[in-house]
């Protein structure tokens, strides 16, 4: 573990480095996002490394006299006041754009979801059910991972409902947290790209459909729906099929422990606890009081109400396209909190008290989630108004080698470094959906591969960012320190990156 740290400190330095260098060379934009990842590898913060990250591009945008793009009323302002009046400004553009907004009220009613789940031993009960199948360390890694295939809707609801269901399993077989949450990060995020049914599916699809001058497929004919867009791009998602195999291979133990993972896995200590003669509760948890809410939350999730006349009327059509057309996560963990409340409540599953009481802790849980996704949101505007986008897209365009075999690579590694970098997916996806569009028609790439190999990109950040929203919920719902897991399991995310950038570069050249 010291070895591991100190190269964790050697690579820490050398970014902060990288940032000092970024900034003699006057290229600022990159300072923070340098800054950050320096500071967080060698302190294995969270928090702290994004406040001062936005410290420092808040100093440099004080010198470039603020940004009336991003920061209107900060304009002239000197530093701290500029940043003070930039989290204000952030925080209420993104709640009026419904981005920042949706991810809060998405996480905090996740968080009373699972608690109140909880709390009726619901969670409990599919533990023990379990303990009746699983037998050994490797069938509990097996469950988790398979686990997590049905929760395909959302890498939110994946990360926060298959960790703390299977934490207390794996934990009885010895398994690490740390390992735990590597196999949560095989699966969460790249599944979402691949099940042509999720909230990122809808979301990036929507991106490539509002795309000027439309998307045509092989027939020649105009795509209007997201899910069909985002379809075309699902065989080209190479690093989420990378990931997939690569977590399958672990947990069929195929593939050997790399360093972090081997010393958590010798780390851990099994608890053996003395078996205690101890009074049955009456009101012992049932597996119904876990399947019946997440039965709500999936359906709520991918239909609307039954009273909504525009989707259940006279147009109502048997296809994917219309049927799971109207996903919508916050509808679905809205609702399902609704109804374990009064369902727990009024069948006396649990009394007021308590399930007033978690519902409470639940969203207080979260409260340090909330705290990182704010200052991540901050990050990425004031590095959007340092002019981030811009220099990427004119550095980008520089590539004398860019070509249509190239390309796929390039817009795969950039993207993948940039997320990476800023912990920002769905922004970066969705400024450089038209930039990608523009070049794969320019160097004639298939336009398909490109877009995927950009989805893939934004999924490979996602997933390997120490800092991403996806890290702070796994390491959240598996109790283990964030840091800590984003260090243990970036060498197998450098595996996916490697094997990923390799099959961009074949396909470039083959396609």
């Amino acid at each position: 573990m010291k070895s591991m740290k100190s190269v964790s400190t050697i690579i820490g330095v050398a970014l902060l480095f990288l940032a000092a260098l970024c900034y003699f060379i006057n290229w600022h934009v990159l300072v923070p996002a340098f800054t950050v990842l320096g500071i967080a590898i060698i302190t294995r913060k969270a928090l702290e490394p994004l406040i001062i990250g936005c410290a420092i591009g808040f100093v440099l945008l004080a010198g470039q006299g603020g940004s009336k793009e991003y920061f209107p009323e900060g304009e002239g302002m000197i530093f701290p006041l500029n940043m003070f009046d930039g989290l204000f400004s952030s925080i209420s553009r993104d709640a009026h754009d419904q981005g920042l907004i949706w991810v809060i009220l998405v996480c905090i009613l996740y968080g009373a979801f699972v608690q109140m789940v909880v709390a009726s031993g619901g969670i409990k009960a599919v533990g023990k059910y379990s303990e009746n199948h699983v037998k050994t360390k490797k069938q509990s890694l097996l469950m988790t991972y398979w686990l997590s295939f049905f929760f395909f809707l959302d890498d939110y609801f994946s990360a926060l409902s298959v960790g703390n269901t299977m934490r207390p399993i794996t934990d009885k077989f010895g398994v690490s947290r740390d390992k735990l949450a590597l196999v949560l990060s095989f699966v969460c995020v790249p599944l979402t790209i691949i099940f042509p049914i999720s909230t990122w599916t809808i979301f990036y699809g929507s991106q490539i459909t509002a795309i000027e001058g439309g998307v045509l497929d092989s027939a020649g004919h105009a795509i209007t729906s997201p899910i069909e867009a985002f379809m075309h791009t699902i065989p080209y998602n190479f690093s989420a099929w990378i990931s997939l195999i690569l977590g399958a291979l672990v947990v069929y133990e195929f593939f050997p422990e790399l360093k972090g993972i081997k010393d958590a896995e010798a780390a851990v200590v099994i608890e053996v606890k003395k078996e205690k003669v101890v009074k049955k509760d009456k009101k012992e948890g049932k597996v119904l009081y876990f399947i019946m809410p997440l039965l709500i939350l999936i359906w709520c999730t991918i239909f609307p109400y039954p009273w909504d006349f525009d989707y259940w009327g006279s147009e109502f059509t048997f296809s994917m396209d219309y049927i799971f057309g109207s996903i919508d996560a916050l509808r679905g963990i809205a609702t399902a909190c609704v109804f374990v409340y009064l369902y727990f409540l009024l069948f006396k599953i649990v009394d007021f008290h308590k399930i007033s009481d978690n519902f409470v802790k639940g969203l207080e849980t979260i409260t340090f989630v909330l705290a990182v996704l704010g200052f991540t949101y901050l990050l990425k505007d004031v590095q959007n108004a340092l002019g981030f986008n811009e220099f990427v897209a004119s550095h980008l365009e520089g590539i004398s080698w860019l070509n249509n075999a190239t390309l796929p690579f390039i817009v795969f590694a950039l993207v993948a470094w940039i997320c990476w970098a800023t912990g920002s997916n769905w922004g970066i996806y969705a400024i450089l959906v038209p930039t990608t569009a523009i070049l794969s028609t320019q160097v004639h790439a298939d336009f398909w591969l490109t877009q995927g190999a950009l989805a893939s990109g934004t999924v490979w950040g996602a997933a390997a960012c120490f800092f991403s929203d996806n890290r702070v919920l796994t390491a959240q719902s598996c109790k283990v320190d964030m840091m800590k897991h984003g260090i243990s399991q970036f060498p197998y995310q450098m595996i996916i990156f490697v094997a990923s950038s390799i099959v961009y570069l074949i396909a470039g050249f083959i396609l």
